[in-house]
C-alpha cells in the first residue's frame, strides 16, 4: 500500500505558497521517494484562492483539501490551474 504524506501546504511571507505531496517507497522508482511540489508566487496564489472562494482567514489547508483531496490530486489541480490560467512551477524530486 502507498504511504503519502498527503497534502502539503506552507504559505510563505512573501504571499507566495508551496502546495505538493510526497509519496514514500514508491515501487515504480525501486522504493525511493517522490516528491512534487508547485510553486506559486503572490498572484497566482492570490488567484487560486479567489477562484476557490477562499479567504486568507480561513483554514486554507482545509479548502484545498476539500478541492484536491486529502493525498492532493495533482492532475486535478494542474488542469483547475491551467484552465484558470494560474501559472505555477513545479518541482519534481526522487530520492
Amino acid at each position: 500500500m502507498l504511504k503519502t504524506s498527503g497534502l502539503l501546504f506552507t504559505p510563505n511571507a512573501d504571499g507566495s505558497a508551496n502546495i505538493g505531496y510526497e509519496d514514500y517507497n514508491v515501487e515504480l522508482f525501486d522504493g525511493a521517494d517522490y516528491e512534487v511540489m508547485y510553486y506559486l508566487d503572490e498572484y497566482n496564489f492570490g488567484l487560486l484562492l479567489d477562484l476557490l472562494g477562499i479567504s486568507n482567514k480561513d483554514k486554507i489547508k482545509n479548502h484545498l483539501i476539500d478541492t484536491f483531496d486529502k493525498n492532493f490530486d495533482s492532475n486535478k489541480f494542474e488542469d483547475f490551474c491551467k484552465e484558470k490560467n494560474i501559472k505555477f512551477r513545479k518541482n519534481v524530486h526522487i530520492r
